[in-house]
């Protein structure tokens, strides 16, 4: 599976369908892994700085994504495994 950078960046963007601020979320971020907790922190400070929300829609936003791709069943995000950060040198 190809990493799709352009799609990946839209999607940060994109509101959650149905999402509003009566919208609840059937998962708390007191109870993500801590994989999910780094990926929804990450995601909600990109929706507020970069998308302008506030920080109560832009977290909101972030959890419902999260929530839907533990529900598809989806993994995390990949990882860099260059050499330099498993801790080894560039070559």
């Amino acid at each position: 599976m190809k990493y799709d950078a352009a799609a990946f960046l839209e999607s940060l963007f994109k509101q959650p369908a149905g999402l509003d601020a009566r919208t609840t979320v059937d998962i708390r971020v007191e109870d993500l892994d801590p994989e999910w907790r780094v990926e929804w922190e990450e995601r909600a400070a990109i929706m507020e700085y970069d998308g302008k929300l506030p920080r109560e829609r832009a977290e909101a936003a972030a959890l419902a994504d999260i929530a839907g791709r533990i529900r598809r069943g989806e993994g995390f995000a990949a990882r860099c495994s260059c050499r330099t950060c498993e801790g080894h040198n560039h070559a």
